[in-house]
């Protein structure tokens, strides 16, 4: 035999195994994963240390696991997170931080921090912005505080996604309406 037929033959033998081995392993990995609930995928992808205390629970206290209302739904809850919202008017010129976090199946925005037009940064005091009281991943309607001469107002608001790092809320106040621009920090 020529060294060329052998080493062909050579490659060919180890690639033959080098594949059925990635591809035992892949088939072994899928039959794992059929076997899981839509619920432990969803917390498995989005909380890894709460699957574990999910899966503690479930043996001791059945009830408990099932009434919770604050599991991760993947179509709504990708809004949670820091969002930046940038002014340009008289009272303020920059952009605020806010964190969204979800607390009783209800997203509540804080500020989180202020940012000047030349890039410098303040921790703000974590106050109450918005609530956002329904929200399908698409639309929502909510609560959103203003602060007008000193004065906070409470707003009704609506929330319009754009797509998953950008949405407008719009608010029309006697008057004075407006559209902001969050955008994903």
């Amino acid at each position: 035999m020529k060294n060329s037929t052998l080493l062909f033959r050579s490659l060919a033998v180890v690639i033959l195994l080098a594949g059925s081995a990635h591809l035992a392993s892949y088939a072994s990995q899928s039959s794992n994963d059929t076997s899981r609930t839509d619920l432990e995928e969803n917390t498995i992808s989005q909380f890894p240390d709460e699957k574990k205390q999910t899966i503690e629970n479930e043996g001791d206290n059945k009830e408990a696991s099932n009434t919770s209302t604050n599991y991760y739904n993947k179509e709504t809850d990708y809004i949670i997170g820091n969002w930046r919202v940038t002014y340009h008017s008289k009272e303020f010129m920059g952009a605020i931080v806010y964190t969204i976090k979800k607390e009783d199946n209800v997203f509540n925005a804080y500020t989180y921090q202020y940012e000047d037009e030349s890039g410098n940064s303040k921790k703000a005091k974590g106050t109450k912005a918005l609530i956002i009281k329904s929200f399908d991943g698409y639309k929502g309607k909510g609560i959103y505080t203003i602060e007008y001469k000193k004065q906070m107002y409470d707003i009704e608001c609506a929330i319009d996604m754009v797509d998953e790092n950008t949405f407008k809320l719009s608010y029309d106040y006697y008057g004075y309406s407006d559209v902001e621009t969050w955008k994903r920090q």
